[in-house]
């Protein structure tokens, strides 16, 4: 009766960490968790073995996620589609993209928790008799609930407490009069139930009904709440494509989630948008006054892009999303976009960006769509003959539009760029000069032990002359103003690096896999003859641009470009290099990716994690059982008098394990008294005469190995049926 009514009070502890779930998460069913703590208290109660309690428990928690995530599907249907969500969800927990977990998934990680902690209550409220720390933890996460979400916890409150109080007499209680070995425990604490329950009550009640004083601090949710909106981004963030660049800098974790196949014959960067105004922290787009949005309709030509200096033939990108956004991924030199059969595209000026909208005006993710677009290719001649910005009323707004600087921008930045571009005259060879700077030893690719700068600190400088470590954006960010310091018009590209080469299709076309990990930001700059070139400062990664050389030839004819597109292909790096190349992150990838195995080998592993798991609880649960026995067959054999001190010193630590304590000072035949008063027989104090004689008189012959072998396995054995009748 004892201990169903402590198993009771533990059950409405734990049932107040399920009451607010409705409330405070997306959380439903919640019946199904009380049900299921409620089974295992019972199993817990009646002593069921392991092998019972096991498939019980593993019977109901399949039955109600059956129950609540079925929707009707017959049940062989929905168990093939839940091993397929463990086994994808899986994956995400070894990546670390908990926040994407399925409900299923979480409800039945939910479900394994609640069988954990069933199996705490059992061992504090019946083996270590102490339940402080759980009633403590228990009145903090209601305070915590109370204070930062919308569940009140008013009565809550007082129900803990008082539930608290009566749990941690009795077990103080029961504690006592098990030390002390005093005769009808049960009556005693019959006797006392009540009274104690009654004090505890009427406590309570004088507490909830007395006048309180008003709170001596304030709310501290609105002063938090405040704080954490001045803090900005902190903290690690998770890599892939974001629109506010305003605060740059700082650590992130990589993401190889999947976001877009596509398939096309050139290797691209995918471009989404640009920005103009560097802050000292980061970019934000001007406003740019007289430039008005445009709505371009599918499969209408748009020349978006400058086509550089030869026109090349019309090609296609088809593009396959795993993860939607409404903005267009686009290659260089876009044409037209031919996806949904309604709606319409929206391209921005000031960010150089298409957005895709209905025909209704809301913004709409396109699965798939194909672009056709001519690939750019520029005349190396036509490049480093651009040595200044013509004149013009255009030129002279672009100019101030994308030579844009804070003003305090520390000198040092145009000092560095002066002295690295001094020997050459033209924007190209000077643009080329800074993008080499940072291919060389001094700088570092790095996405962890990057920095964000300080108040007061530009981040441009503290990447060119303190730190030398960051990513993409530290690498480009630098460059472009580093060239604005020269006077040379640039800005800021982001999108995607142009990926995972996968083989070709069937058309001969080449296949692109593009992760969040490719998310990337590079250097564009401003040639008056030939629009924006792109470049490529970060370590690591190689720029996709085809560049003629044709200085000897002084001709930008198609011969020519076909002779250099012969020779680019066959200076090229295979796609295979150049994936290697082409992304450093891949190099630390490859360590994390080993949990490509687990895809591949999905059903071998999880069934060798589930049998380890099993296996490991199988022992922790039934480590009473087996322990004893074990230590018995490990002793069984020895003859010498040094097994049978150590054999008397594992029988004193499985004593202790059991709740048989020994008090600090007692002597060790006053202990034997109490085990055997314990017990009812005589068999420690024999063996405890038998240790001593051995250990301090050295009398080999009265050890008597064999009897007092027996003695000790008589006592292992009852520290098991101690155990069973807990």
């Amino acid at each position: 009766m004892f201990s169903f009514i402590l198993y009771a009070l533990g059950f409405l502890l734990l049932w107040e960490w399920l009451l607010p779930l409705e409330q405070v998460t997306k959380t439903s069913e919640v019946q199904y968790f009380i049900i299921f703590v409620v089974a295992s208290l019972l199993l817990n109660f009646f002593h069921s073995p392991w092998y019972i309690t096991w498939p019980l428990k593993a019977a109901f928690i399949l039955y109600a996620l059956y129950a609540i995530f079925s929707e009707s599907m017959e049940f062989i249907l929905w168990l093939s589609q839940l091993l397929g969500e463990i086994r994808v969800n899986t994956s995400m927990v070894l990546s670390r993209d908990w926040l994407d977990l399925s409900p299923l998934y979480r409800s039945l990680l939910f479900f394994l928790l609640l069988w954990q902690i069933t199996y705490l209550l059992r061992y504090w409220l019946m083996i270590k008799r102490k339940i402080f720390v759980f009633y403590f933890m228990t009145i903090f996460y209601i305070t915590l609930l109370d204070t930062f979400t919308q569940y009140n916890g008013e009565h809550a409150i007082v129900r803990i407490v008082f539930i608290g109080f009566i749990l941690l007499d009795l077990l103080f209680f029961k504690r006592v009069l098990e030390a002390e070995k005093m005769d009808g425990q049960h009556l005693l604490l019959r006797r006392w139930m009540i009274p104690l329950a009654s004090m505890i009550c009427f406590g309570v009640v004088i507490g909830y009904l007395s006048p309180k004083a008003a709170p001596i601090w304030p709310d501290p949710v609105p002063f938090i709440e405040s704080k954490a909106e001045n803090m900005g981004r902190g903290g690690i963030s998770k890599i892939g494509y974001g629109v506010d660049d305003s605060q740059l800098g700082g650590p992130f974790l990589n993401d190889d989630r999947l976001v877009f196949t596509v398939t096309t014959s050139t290797r691209q960067y995918w471009k989404i948008e640009t920005k103009d105004t560097y802050t000292g922290k980061g970019w934000i787009a001007s406003d740019q006054a007289g430039k008005e949005v445009e709505d371009i309709q599918y499969g209408e030509e748009r020349l978006l892009d400058d086509t550089g200096s030869i026109s090349n033939e019309i090609q296609e990108a088809m593009f396959n999303f795993e993860i939607g956004y409404p903005h267009v991924v686009r290659p260089y030199g876009f044409l037209s976009v031919k996806g949904e059969a309604s709606g319409f595209l929206r391209y921005d000026p000031r960010l150089d960006k298409l957005t895709s909208y209905t025909g209704d005006m809301n913004e709409v993710r396109l699965p798939s769509y194909t672009i056709k677009y001519r690939a750019p290719s520029y005349s190396l001649q036509e490049l480093r003959a651009t040595k200044g910005i013509p004149s013009g009323a255009d030129f002279s707004i672009l100019r101030e539009q994308y030579t844009q600087l804070p003003e305090k921008l520390p000198e040092r930045v145009r000092s560095l760029a002066l002295e690295l571009t001094g020997e050459y005259d033209n924007w190209y060879d000077k643009a080329l000069a800074i993008e080499s700077h940072f291919q060389t030893g001094e700088f570092s690719y790095d996405q962890t032990r990057v920095a964000v700068p300080k108040a007061g600190q530009d981040y441009v400088d503290q990447f060119l002359f303190d730190t030398k470590r960051g990513y993409c954006d530290n690498f480009s960010t630098s460059m472009v103003v580093m060239l604005r310091s020269l006077d040379i018009p640039a800005r800021w590209a982001k999108g995607y690096a142009p990926g995972q080469y996968k083989g070709t299709s069937g058309d001969d076309n080449r296949i692109y896999e593009i992760t969040n990990n490719d998310a990337h930001s590079w250097v564009e700059v401003y040639f008056p003859s030939l629009g924006w070139l792109p470049f490529e400062p970060t370590k690591g990664f190689n720029n996709p641009v085809n560049i003629m050389h044709d200085e000897q030839t002084g001709s930008a004819s198609a011969a020519a470009f076909e002779e250099e597109s012969m020779e680019t292909k066959e200076s090229q790096p295979d796609e295979k290099e150049a994936e290697e190349k082409e992304n450093p992150d891949n190099v630390i990838e490859k360590d994390a990716k080993a949990g490509n195995f687990f895809y591949k080998y999905w059903a071998v592993v999880g069934f060798a994690v589930i049998l380890i798991g099993l296996a490991a609880g199988g022992l922790i649960l039934s480590r009473n059982y087996w322990i004893p026995r074990l230590l018995i067959w490990t002793y069984k054999n020895r003859q010498e008098d040094e097994a049978f001190t150590g054999a008397y010193e594992i029988l004193l630590n499985r004593l202790d394990s059991v709740g048989l304590k020994r008090h600090p000072g007692q002597t060790l035949r006053s202990y034997a008294a109490d085990v055997d008063s314990h017990f009812d027989t005589t068999d420690m104090s024999h063996l405890t005469e038998r240790y001593e004689r051995l250990a301090y008189a050295r009398n080999e012959n009265s050890t008597n190995w064999e009897y007092s072998k027996e003695l000790w396995e008589n006592l292992i054995k009852k520290t098991m049926n101690r155990v069973k009748k807990e």
